[in-house]
């Protein structure tokens, strides 16, 4: 019983516990709002007086604002006309630096692009450690033999190749062909072709020394050192000509290293006379000009016979033998009589440069006194060797060979006497 008046008086607190919070509320969402304005004199008077009302402000009205930018700005002095226009100055000028500076690191840009080596891009192209192709070094024999000294270096060759070759062949000509041509049974005829040969080389000479001196003084530009070149370039070719004829009887004779020597020596020495005359002509490589006019003089008429007989010599070179028949021939022996004939083709262009310089009466200088002796050389050589031939039966002795005989010791006097008695 005791326990149930306990619940029971409990269960009456928690009810009336309940209605007083619920009047409570009911009151609190009863009370008055006041709304007070932000420009009222006593606000915070009535919002004390206020038995604990919500108090709610507004912010004032926006004159306040408006008139302080009013007077701020009323308080603002006008700006003037010149002061606009230095202002409208001023910016431009500041927008034209601007542009000035865009345009000037453009234009260094494209020069230092332009400037760039070009060998940047190609090593940037080459992946590392890739080693670079191998090269063949050249030679440029035409710049080369732009130099006068040079070109009588060049010269100085020739000439020493020359007469080394000169007194081989005259003095041991059996030696010289079993040298170059080992497989080929030698005869009599042979032996005193290559003799001959020997003499021709000796005008060669002769001519080379000429031209070595016209290059150490500059005067390698004259017609008469152009027409000298140009014989030599023709006797390189006719040296070639002649090898390249014969081929087919005497190519498997030779000694290889032999036959590559004579090649390479006469591709070399017209491949230095051309260059040469490319250099000095002043027209490139041309044909030097040709004085056709008549002897003026005996001289001239002697150097024209002269050239007359060497021109013939040259054909009869390639003509059925009619001297030297006392012995047969051998394999090779139309190849080393063949080999007379770009001497004598020399000899003729000798003859015709003595001839001009006879006709202006300058036998007396240098350069034609060696080219008068040249000839002497060559002429008395032939005379000797052609004597031996006739004692020896492989010349018949008739009138032509007496009048061959005869024809070569006359020009030889002749040039000797014009070598010892012209002046200048």
């Amino acid at each position: 019983m005791q326990t149930q008046a306990f619940n029971a008086r409990a269960r009456t607190g928690v009810v009336s516990i309940a209605h007083s919070a619920a009047r409570g509320a009911s009151a609190a969402f009863k009370r008055p709002f006041v709304k007070v304005a932000a420009s009222h004199s006593n606000w915070r008077e009535e919002i004390e007086k206020s038995s604990g009302g919500t108090v709610t402000t507004e912010p004032p009205a926006s004159t306040s604002t408006t008139s302080i930018s009013t007077s701020a700005s009323s308080n603002t002095p006008a700006a003037s006309p010149v002061a606009a226009a230095a202002g409208a100055a001023s910016g431009l000028l500041t927008s034209l630096k601007a542009q000035q500076q865009q345009v000037a690191a453009a234009l260094a840009q494209a020069a230092e692009s332009v400037a760039r080596p070009a060998a940047a891009p190609a090593a940037a192209a080459t992946p590392e450690g890739r080693d670079e192709p191998v090269t063949i070094p050249t030679f440029d024999l035409l710049e080369y033999l732009a130099d006068a000294k040079h070109q009588a270096t060049a010269f100085t060759v020739l000439a020493a190749m020359s007469a080394v070759l000169s007194v081989l062949c005259i003095v041991e000509p059996e030696a010289v062909l079993d040298a170059a041509i080992p497989g080929a049974d030698l005869s009599d005829l042979d032996v005193t072709f290559t003799r001959i040969i020997g003499v021709t080389l000796a005008a060669s000479a002769s001519v080379e020394y000429s031209l070595k001196h016209a290059a150490e003084s500059q005067l390698l530009k004259s017609a008469t050192y152009q027409r000298l070149m140009a014989g030599c370039a023709a006797k390189s070719a006719g040296f070639l000509a002649v090898l390249l004829a014969n081929i087919p009887t005497t190519f498997e004779l030779w000694d290889g290293v032999a036959w590559m020597a004579y090649v390479i020596t006469a591709v070399a020495a017209g491949a230095i006379n051309m260059a040469v005359i490319t250099n000095s002509s002043g027209s490139g490589l041309a044909v030097p000009p040709l004085d056709l006019a008549p002897p003026a003089n005996a001289s001239s008429w002697g150097y024209t016979a002269c050239g007359a007989l060497y021109l013939a010599t040259v054909a009869a070179c390639f003509a059925p033998e009619t001297l030297f028949i006392g012995d047969p021939y051998s394999d090779i022996t139309p190849l080393v009589k063949g080999v007379w004939a770009p001497g004598f083709m020399l000899a003729a262009v000798m003859s015709y440069v003595l001839k001009d310089a006879a006709d202006r009466n300058r036998l007396g200088a240098s350069t034609f006194k060696n080219l008068n002796l040249g000839l002497a050389a060559l002429e008395y050589g032939y005379s000797v060797i052609f004597g031996s031939a006739i004692l020896s039966d492989q010349v018949d002795i008739d009138a032509a060979s007496l009048s061959n005989l005869g024809g070569s010791l006359a020009i030889a006097t002749f040039c000797l006497y014009t070598y010892a008695t012209a002046k200048k």
